[in-house]
């Protein structure tokens, strides 16, 4: 193992190399593998939309018009978020999933498809997948945790599944899991993981010898609400403190992490945010605050 620097010198190399604009980690520029059924999918919903608006304007019974309707409900599936009337459902405050056995609320929101957007029967591939694009953020939740998990491997710390293993290698890596709950982890390695909120879970386990280091990964590209809780999170793992040496790991990339540690003019939070960082890595010398670069010299230096 190399001498390991002071969380402030894995810092400095966070601050002067950057993240990259683009990272093939977080990037899904593929077709989605199930276009075809999405689009089959939208298809048949539009036809049956088709028919019951003939119905309806022919003046058929209501009990004919009924068996469409349910006919509709049974066809809706997890196939059916990218149809034009998958949206406007979400545009009437419900999702597709929530309506397909409420049948009065299905007609009408029906209604109020047929009064307030054209119907026909175009099912054009294109929009199908660019909801798919839309949607890809919510593929990113793990792509942090393959990331980091690639950089290890790379520098041959193995991945562990069992507390065997974990115990056994000398370098490995593990994601927090039933085996690895937060209940065995405090019990197993003698930690308190003292956050606000006593049922968080982090993301790995690192360890490199007689080392371990608990590691929280986020990946954020824009400021606002919910970004600035996911900050307060890291920060507050990086403020903890194990009386047995056990080291915790704040990890940050994407654009947002270039703002945070750049040397421009910013605003009063993110000065703010710039000053916990510092006092929490002053005050807690076993703690680190990475992006990539960061964490690929620290990783190295472990080994």
């Amino acid at each position: 193992m190399k001498k390991i620097q002071s969380n402030l010198h894995y810092f400095e190399i966070s601050k002067n190399k950057q993240e990259k604009l683009l990272d093939d980690f977080y990037v899904f520029e593929e077709k989605h593998p199930e276009l075809d059924k999405y689009i089959k999918n939208a298809k048949e919903i539009k036809n049956i939309l088709i028919t019951i608006r003939t119905l309806q304007d022919k003046k058929e019974k209501s009990a004919v018009i009924d068996k469409y309707f349910l006919e509709l409900s049974k066809i809706i599936s997890k196939f059916s978020n990218c149809s034009e009337f998958a949206c406007f459902v979400n545009a009437c405050d419900n999702i597709i999933k929530g309506v397909k056995n409420e049948i009065v609320l299905l007609k009408k929101i029906t209604e109020k498809y047929f009064s307030k957007r054209v119907l026909n029967e175009m099912v054009p591939q294109e929009w199908v997948q660019a909801i798919l694009d839309t949607n890809s953020a919510r593929k990113k939740g793990k792509c942090g945790e393959k990331k980091l998990i690639h950089i290890l491997e790379r520098h041959g710390f193995k991945e562990a599944f069992v507390w065997e293993d974990f115990f056994e290698t000398d370098y490995c890596v593990v994601k927090f899991s039933k085996k690895f709950n937060l209940k065995n982890v405090r019990k197993n390695l003698g930690v308190k993981i003292k956050t606000k909120n006593q049922d968080k879970t982090l993301d790995l386990i690192i360890k490199a010898r007689n080392k371990i280091l608990l590691c929280e990964a986020k990946h954020l590209n824009t400021s606002g609400g919910d970004q600035d809780k996911q900050i307060s999170e890291l920060i507050e793992i990086l403020g903890l403190n194990e009386k047995n040496g056990i080291s915790y790991i704040a990890f940050l990339d994407g654009k947002y992490s270039n703002v945070l540690l750049g040397d421009s003019d910013a605003g009063e939070k993110i000065v703010t945010q710039r000053n916990e960082i510092n006092k929490h890595l002053k005050n807690n010398p076993n703690n680190y605050w990475v992006n990539t670069a960061g964490l690929k010299q620290l990783i190295s230096d472990l080994k």
